[in-house]
């Protein structure tokens, strides 16, 4: 199902992200998240948005499905497509407007300090090249994002928002960020995995 983007993206993520704070219809889909998030970030500004669900507090299962649209999206970064495409399943997800209301509301303000100084600089890092490569590692977080762990979505989420931000702004420096926060979300995850084969050793 290809999403309609045609209309015109504003150059901030925060005036894109704000009429979602508006009284609307009790469920949001994953279609009116991606809405009119286009520009010169490619798909980059939409999978920052369906980063934001894996941050929201929900049981291991539910956190999964979430993010499960990222993981349609990042694949596509890697090759460079201009147009959204996702099943329709998908694009119809519903998710609570409360509760997605609730993270904007702690990620907003955080959102609106970064974007004072995220800025074009090292763009060798958010090139074709570079596109490839987040596209490539945000695809590894997704599915770890969906895989059910509990509270082990945080940090990779944080990481996914580091990486597309700073593409999609055309910052290379958030894109440095984003790397180290991969490089601790590994570390986290190669931890937690060796714990439990301790733990299944002991039994």
């Amino acid at each position: 199902m290809p999403l309609d983007q045609t209309a015109a993206a504003s150059s901030s993520l925060v005036d894109d992200l704000e009429p979602l704070l508006c009284e609307g219809r009790e469920r949001v889909t994953v279609a009116d998240l991606v809405a009119g998030m286009t520009g010169a970030g490619g798909l980059a500004p939409i999978a920052f948005v369906l980063t934001l669900p894996a941050l929201l507090p929900l049981p291991p299962v539910v956190s999964a499905v979430t993010a499960l649209p990222l993981l349609f999206v990042a694949p596509q970064m890697v090759f460079g497509r201009k147009t959204l495409w996702l099943p329709r399943a998908l694009a119809n997800m519903t998710m609570n407007r409360r509760r997605l209301q609730a993270v904007l509301r702690r990620t907003l303000p955080w959102l609106e300090r970064m974007e004072r100084v995220v800025r074009p600089r090292l763009t060798g890092l958010t090139g074709p090249v570079g596109r490839v490569m987040t596209g490539l590692a945000c695809t590894l977080l997704a599915l770890v994002l969906v895989l059910p762990v509990p509270f082990g979505n945080v940090l990779p989420a944080l990481t996914a928002c580091f990486l597309t931000l700073g593409l999609a702004r055309r910052d290379g420096l958030v894109v440095l960020l984003g790397i180290v926060l991969l490089a601790a979300s590994g570390l986290v995850i190669g931890l937690g995995l060796h714990a439990v084969r301790l733990g299944a050793a002991l039994f």
